[in-house]
């Protein structure tokens, strides 16, 4: 096979699904629940600019929003098509630089333990 953007995933190597529902039906229908979506966010950004780096200004919007670090955070889930994306969205939340000056924030965000990355 060929292994493109399109195909890059884990997920595309066999079969995966994901159930959402409100907890009470998933209850009533004898699901056990296995995690939570506190909330979700869309940040677009300049396409010349920060090109790619959604995902680290995501993650800081809803740090800040619910007052939380990165290290509340039990697990990250970062879909993107390659490796150097997840890497380099890292980067910019570790450096004290970019986020002060791309995000207006005091100091870096921070990244997760590699330990706590489902990508």
């Amino acid at each position: 096979g060929t292994i493109t953007a399109a195909s890059a995933s884990f997920l595309t190597d066999g079969a995966s699904a994901a159930l959402v529902m409100a907890e009470d039906k998933a209850k009533a229908r004898g699901f056990t629940p296995r995690s939570v979506i506190v909330d979700t966010v869309l940040c677009a950004r300049d396409p010349k600019e920060e090109l790619l780096l959604g995902p680290a200004f995501a993650v800081n919007k809803l740090l800040t929003k619910h007052g939380l670090t990165i290290k509340d955070i039990g697990v990250f889930e970062m879909h993107e098509a390659f490796a150097g994306q997840v890497l380099a969205n890292f980067a910019a939340m570790e450096s004290d630089r970019f986020c002060q000056a791309s995000m207006g924030r005091t100091g870096k965000v921070g990244a997760p333990d590699i330990e706590t990355v489902n990508t």
